[in-house]
């Protein structure tokens, strides 16, 4: 499904983030969650502060390479973001399995379960509720993801598609 006009389709997958906008144009970021985890933030558990800025940095440094090449992208007035990632996210913000549709995470939402995951290791994570064993370890690598995008693009909010569900 392409975007509609004006729309950010953001794909969150395991090692990249493949962005779409309206009119055909494709970008990745090189950065997934599993990357992330991989790479900067090193598997700590719980991950260190500059683990985490130098995951959110790789995030940020990508995507502002697009908006050189690419502007537009930054007037985009939805983003979506796609992917069993991305509702991991959502499941684990709102604390049930089944993601409303036009599901909006808010920044402050975003950036309060940030924090709240961060500074949990792994075995005391596995307590929020709807986060499966399967997202435990990328749900941080994910928030880098969301919040990297969120905050380079300047956005209150990020649509999490609720088309997927059934795909983790």
């Amino acid at each position: 499904m392409s975007p509609a006009p004006g729309e950010l389709t953001v794909a969150i997958n395991d090692r990249t983030v493949g962005i779409d906008m309206a009119g055909g144009s494709s970008f990745v970021i090189p950065h997934g969650p599993l990357s992330l985890l991989d790479g900067p933030l090193e598997r700590a558990d719980p991950p260190r502060p500059e683990h985490l800025t130098n995951a959110l940095a790789a995030v940020h440094d990508h995507l502002d390479d697009i908006l050189i090449d690419t502007p537009a992208v930054a007037d985009c007035t939805l983003v979506v973001a796609t992917g069993g990632h991305a509702l991991a996210l959502a499941r684990v913000e709102i604390g049930n399995e089944t993601i409303p549709s036009n599901y909006r995470l808010h920044r402050a939402a975003a950036d309060d379960l940030f924090r709240t995951l961060v500074a949990e290791p792994v075995a005391e994570r596995l307590f929020n509720p709807c986060l499966t064993n399967e997202h435990v370890e990328t749900i941080v690598g994910t928030c880098c993801v969301i919040l990297a995008i969120m905050r380079r693009l300047e956005l209150n909010d990020i649509e999490v598609s609720s088309t997927d569900q059934g795909v983790d």
